[in-house]
């Protein structure tokens, strides 16, 4: 049992494991804009560091929020270093996106935020423990019985005839 204030490690669920696989591979999700399908990755640093410059810049709003949204397509480093000028002038010259068209875009980047910082704790968290050398090993009498309270009632007595 848990002492008071310690957190219970409880097994992940299947979204909890689409969720990593989605991370590890850096799947994209879709988001629809104005009839045209956008994929957006999990966020790199590089880009957070940008949007962050530009939402800190004085300026055009309506320009700022294609900016960010080429640099949210784009996703990585060197995409953004060789084709982010020419994705946001079509934005915002050319598709003339509002910011209602770009909402969902941008919630969706949020969330791919949000949860890859989650689920990157999560994991560390748990390797983490694994590690810890101060972990107290179970004897062979511990170890019987937890499989006896597993297999039966807490008291560690089987109500079943189960043979252990």
């Amino acid at each position: 049992m848990a002492k008071k204030g310690e957190k219970i490690i409880k097994e992940a669920s299947i979204d909890d494991e689409k969720l990593q696989m989605s991370i590890r591979h850096n799947l994209a999700d879709e988001v629809e804009v104005r009839g045209k399908k956008l994929k957006v990755r999990w966020m790199h640093p590089y880009t957070e560091d940008r949007i962050t410059q530009l939402m800190l810049e004085d300026g055009n709003d309506s320009k700022v929020l294609c900016q960010c949204a080429a640099l949210i397509v784009l996703g990585g480093y060197w995409k953004s270093k060789f084709l982010y000028w020419l994705r946001w002038r079509w934005y915002y010259y050319v598709r003339q996106y509002t910011s209602k068209e770009l909402l969902p875009l941008f919630e969706l980047a949020q969330k791919k935020t949000a949860q890859e910082e989650a689920t990157a704790y999560l994991n560390a968290t748990i390797l983490l423990t694994a590690l810890k050398d101060t972990k107290k090993q179970m004897t062979k009498a511990e170890a019987e019985r937890t499989l006896r309270e597993l297999r039966g009632g807490s008291d560690g007595k089987s109500p079943r005839n189960i043979p252990g």
